[in-house]
């Protein structure tokens, strides 16, 4: 292979070398000096592209050319984002070029006129390769197949390839400003057209293209002008005559599939009408007048498309359809907005104001009486098709069905007001009949655009949702076939059904509650009194669907009579069902979440069995052995375990003290200690369970809490005192491997034990309770759990998996410690987070300790006690000192380690007590260390690809910028002065200099990610606003004046004038995150593009220009 194709074929083959060698052959150009002495060129993307079209044709003419289409594909495509390129921005890269020459050729830079040249030549190159890509497009003879093979005569004649070169020919006129694009249109391809001398798939495909790259943010300016002054003749003498051609070609001979040459035209000439008409806003009520002085009618024309049987044609037409629609509905809000405006402004404004306005009314007011003609139109032009969908679906064509019943869903989508109104020309019966035969139909997909469409319909139609219900109750049993079936095919079921089906049965719901309980309640009945076969569970489980999926909207209800009288049905008849159906893992997980919605409600029954009856069933779940169903346990995203958990909580929550029994609560306790008994439960699930067990239990009398929370712990504390004796034997042993489950194992039960403190102290009873007595209850279950957790803080702090558990404990225990009467157990609870601190031996070891320091921090940082500030500044300092151990074992930056980990606990200090923040440092080193190392780290955590450390880094410094502002110098003494003025200087010149330059540049230059732009704005102007103009002039300068920044000196004029208005003014806040946002915004384009002059620019400086 030759050195073009070769490097093709390299990339293609995904090799780095090939691939980087293509992205910055696009990107630069090099100078060759050396090849010809004395006379230089300069290689870029136009001169390896004319190599490779070169080497094409030779491999051709060779007849070796069978295997290049993947090449030619991906020249095709790379060279449609050169040509993005405006040529003003291929002269800036050839004059980089010369000013990267190094210093042996400076002799040749000094020559002008060869510069010059060197310019000259590359444009030359570029008009050169794009007058080869428009004799290649425009040949005839590479728009047709070898019709013996069905093959493709050359790698030219590849349609993606062939649409890829109409793309390029687009863009480069695109790029090359208005002039260019009118005269491609009107001065080659109209004519072209007229004459019949073009094929026509070349035409509609760049004419396409050139409506695609015009609605781009880099195109130049008055590129939109262009393109709505050349609509009508592009319209009525490309687009359509192109489009009923291929229409009428397309299916001739009755063939029943496959695509074809017409049917691919006919395609791109919908999608260019669907752009062309984006572009310009133009809608169905405007498209059908341009086209009225030809003897096409479109709207006709649009709805024959309907019935090619092209995939790709039916749904680039629905694609249209939905477009001039979008359109035309959002010229009737404007309509209507112009409406209420003049009726509010009579007797306000002027006559001339009110003409205007009269007459604006008027113009967009001829789309009010056209567009229900014209959605009749398409309500019955696609009714028509519930035909064809059955012949469809009767051959097995997915693809076609699909594109029907997207159509239809548009239809009724943009019809569904005129129904409801009864305005509607017609009927819409067809429309809605093709529909339900969508939702019938076997493919999840097909049936979920009938779904979703329908479902907008059914709440204001209790006709429509009564007809509709037993459809989507068929449809949500799950398929037989699909239960042991490993292809991916179940996932797509549950996907569809938790999430399009639940919301269709929600709108029936909506629109015929009383029969759709109804009809629930007798599904249930029936399935529980049926005698067992193996399809009657999914017939159960589905019933129960249903009603999950309604319970949000249900529960709500002022009135819930009738939904408690058919729950008490449903829950009768669950008591009753067969064992065989009992057992089944799904109806047992689904009748726990039917329980879980419907908890709250059940205690306002007339009777207190439906509520027994639902805890025995969420009781029993624990008790079931399910390992005989395999796979069936963990259908969805759920485990019938956890559903029985969280069921249960929610019964205990909702009525705690009908569970105050003695066989009630020996249920529970059976249920608690499960997983002791070899029964294998999840601790998510098992914390669940206590969140109910301590509401019953806050029911108690308060002198039984102490008792009761013992007994709740008492089999945790044991489990811990057993595993961690098994974790030391095997860490003395050295067995690495086999110590993880134990380590676990650990984690979970100190997990249980936060769990008890935080759900008894957050418990909720309709009686008065003092906190105090929650907390006297909960300090022995400390006491005498301290031992053990002491000897695995000092043994495992090296595993992030139990120091993350201890860190969770340590931090809900502080709910203990309110006042200085609880200062002990604070100081024990320090201990053993120091202890765990510095014996970690890695940064994610130590990072889930520092939530602990942070939430002490935040609770008492504000308090005047030496000794809580002592606790304070010794916690900041161990983190401090393990963390940087931690980063030189590691091999980490130790300024962005501590970044990442410390500045979520140390914005918490920055509010409660900056002072100590300020002056905090270890012996013997300066004051202000830990703050002088964070400022040091913020640049690079800015740059950080974690948006979670962007975000972190933000709050801090925002909270830091507060905290110097809450700070009163003159308040302080001479000392402490002495402390603070250098590390309140050095902050001030850092937020001026490195982060200032880093947050502008990384939010105007489109760099970091878009939800944190609007937090960076709003630094960027807290910084700005106590700063002297002449202080941050120099930084954000050098932030607008990098490479990254591609908007231009207009924007950059317009935007650093806006930066100074910050500072001399109050600028509001909203309007400046707009600023950087819209700068964002521009940025996100092609990098081989250009930006600057072109619509975007002049619109942003327009409107954020001082003197508009």
């Amino acid at each position: 292979m030759s050195h073009a194709v070769n490097a093709l074929d390299h990339a293609l083959r995904a090799d780095p070398q090939g691939l980087a060698f293509l992205e910055q052959t696009a990107s630069l150009y090099v100078l060759d000096a050396a090849s010809t002495p004395g006379h230089p060129t300069t290689y870029g993307w136009w001169n390896f592209l004319n190599d490779a079209l070169n080497e094409v044709e030779r491999y051709e003419s060779e007849g070796a050319a069978s295997n290049l289409e993947g090449h030619v594909r991906f020249l095709a495509t790379i060279t449609r984002r050169v040509a993005r390129r405006p040529p003003s921005s291929d002269r800036r890269l050839v004059k980089i070029c010369f000013a990267n020459a190094s210093m042996t050729h400076m002799n040749l830079m000094a020559n002008a006129q060869l510069s010059q040249s060197l310019v000259g030549s590359n444009a030359e190159l570029r008009e050169r390769n794009m007058g080869r890509i428009a004799a290649i497009v425009f040949d005839w003879s590479f728009h047709r197949t070898n019709s013996s093979a069905g093959h493709p005569t050359s790698a030219f004649s590849d349609p993606v390839a062939m649409e890829q070169f109409c793309g390029v020919l687009a863009c480069n006129a695109v790029s090359s400003g208005p002039t260019a694009v009118r005269h491609l249109v009107t001065d080659w391809i109209v004519p072209g057209v007229d004459s019949q001398q073009l094929p026509p798939q070349a035409v509609v495909a760049i004419i396409l293209h050139i409506s695609v790259e015009a609605r781009g943010k880099g195109c130049p300016a008055g590129t939109k002008d262009v393109i709505s002054s050349l609509l009508p003749s592009v319209c009525k003498s490309i687009i359509g005559p192109i489009l009923l051609e291929s229409l009428r070609e397309g299916d001739e001979g009755g063939s029943s599939g496959g695509e074809n040459i017409n049917h691919r035209i006919a395609a791109i000439s919908l999608r260019s009408l669907e752009s062309w008409c984006r572009a310009n806003e133009i809608g169905a009520v405007k498209l059908q007048k341009i086209f009225n002085s030809t003897n096409i009618n479109i709207l006709v024309t649009i709805a024959d498309a309907l019935y090619s049987n092209s995939e790709a044609v039916i749904d680039a037409v629905s694609e249209l359809i939905d477009t001039l629609l979008q359109l035309d509905e959002r010229e009737a809000s404007i309509s209507q907005g112009l409406s209420i405006a003049q009726s509010l402004m009579n007797g306000v404004m002027s006559d001339t104001g009110l003409n205007s306005l009269d007459l604006a009314r008027q113009i967009t007011g001829e789309n009010d009486t056209a567009r229900p003609r014209i959605l009749s139109e398409f309500v019955s032009a696609v009714g028509l098709q519930r035909f064809r969908f059955s012949e469809r679906q009767t051959k097995g064509d997915v693809s076609v069905c699909r594109c029907l019943a997207r159509t239809a869903a548009v239809v009724l989508t943009h019809a569904q007001d005129l129904i409801k109104k009864g305005t509607l020309e017609g009927s819409p019966d067809g429309l809605l009949d093709l529909l339900f035969k969508a939702v019938a139909h076997p493919s999840v997909y097909v049936c979920g655009i009938a779904v979703e469409a329908l479902t907008n319909v059914a709440p204001s139609s209790a006709e429509l949702s009564t007809k509709l219900l037993p459809f989507l109750q068929g449809k949500a049993i799950i398929p037989f076939h699909l239960i042991e079936n490993d292809d991916g095919g179940l996932e797509e079921y549950i996907n569809f059904r938790e999430r399009v089906l639940a919301d269709g049965l929600a709108g029936c719901y909506a629109g015929c509650n009383a029969f759709f309980l109804q009809s629930c309640s007798s599904a249930i009945e029936e399935f529980c009194q049926a005698s067992p076969t193996s399809h009657l569970p999914y017939q159960l489980e589905a019933a129960l669907f249903c009603m999950v999926a309604v319970a949000e909207k249900a529960v709500k209800a002022t009135d819930k009579r009738d939904l408690c009288t058919q729950l008490e049905r449903m829950i009768s008849a669950l008591a009753k069902r067969p064992s065989t159906t009992t057992s089944h893992p799904l109806v047992t997980m689904k009748a726990c979440r039917f329980v879980n919605k419907y908890a709250r409600v059940l205690p306002l029954c007339e009777t207190n069995t439906a509520f027994e009856i639902a805890s025995e069933l969420a009781i029993n779940a624990f008790n079931q052995d399910l390992s005989s169903f395999g796979s069936l346990q963990s259908i969805g995203d759920s485990s019938p375990l956890s559903e029985a958990a969280n069921a249960l909580k929610q019964l205990l929550c909702s009525s705690p003290a009908l569970f105050s029994s003695p066989a009630a609560l020996s249920a529970l306790e059976n249920a608690w200690k499960a997983p002791y008994d070899s029964k294998r439960i999840d601790v998510e699930e098992r914390e669940m369970l206590c969140s109910g067990l301590c509401a019953v239990l806050i029911s108690f009398p308060p002198d039984q809490w102490t008792a009761s929370v013992d007994n709740l712990a008492r089999p945790v504390i044991a489990c811990l005192n057993i595993v961690s004796k098994e974790s030391d034997q095997i860490m003395g042993k050295g067995n690495d491997e086999s110590v993880g489950p134990i380590l676990i194992r650990l984690s979970n039960e100190i997990r249980l034990l936060a769990a008890i403190v935080h759900n008894f102290m957050k418990a909720k009873t309709d009686k008065a309770i003092d906190d105090r007595d929650r907390r006297k209850a909960l300090i022995p279950l400390l006491h005498s759990s301290w031992p053990v957790l002491t000897h695995i803080g000092d043994k495992c702090a090296s595993h992030t998996v139990v120091t993350s558990s201890i860190g969770k404990l340590l931090t809900e225990s502080l709910l203990l410690v309110e006042s200085e009467e609880e200062l002990p157990l604070l100081n024990e609870l320090v201990a053993l987070a120091k202890t765990v601190i510095t014996k970690s031996t890695s940064s994610s070891s130590v990072a889930p300790m520092l939530t602990f320091v942070e939430q002490v921090v935040d609770q008492h940082g504000t308090k005047r006690n030496d000794a809580i500030h002592n606790m304070i500044k010794d916690l900041i300092l161990v983190s401090y000192e393990a963390i940087l151990s931690s980063g030189k074992a590691e091999g980490s930056e130790h300024s962005q380690l501590i970044a990442a980990t410390m500045f979520k606990m140390l914005s918490s200090c920055a509010k409660r007590c900056p002072l100590l923040l300020l002056t905090i440092a270890r012996d013997g080193k300066e004051s202000g260390e830990v703050i002088h190392c964070c400022m040091e780290a913020s640049p690079q955590t800015l740059k950080s690809n974690e948006p979670d450390a962007i975000v972190i880094t933000i709050r801090f410094l925002a909270m830091l910028i507060s905290a110097l502002k809450s700070i009163s110098l003159e308040s302080l003494d001479d000392g402490q002065k002495q402390l603070l003025v250098p590390v309140i200087d050095y902050i001030n010149r850092s937020f001026r200099a490195e982060i200032l330059i880093s947050l502008v540049t990384l939010s105007c230059c489109g760099i970091l990610p878009l939800d944190a732009v609007t937090d960076f704005a709003s630094l960027i102007q807290q910084i700005l606003s106590p700063s002297q103009w002449q202080d941050v002039e120099a930084s954000i300068s050098a932030a607008f004046c990098t490479n990254q920044f591609l908007l231009g000196d207009e924007v950059k004029t317009v935007a650093i004038a806006t930066f100074k208005r910050c500072i001399e003014s109050k600028y509001p806040a909203s309007t400046f995150a707009d600023m950087i946002t819209d700068m964002w915004n521009m940025h996100q384009t092609d990098d081989t593009g250009a930006i600057a002059g072109g619509e975007a620019v002049l619109q942003f400086v327009k409107k954020f220009s001082k003197d508009r």
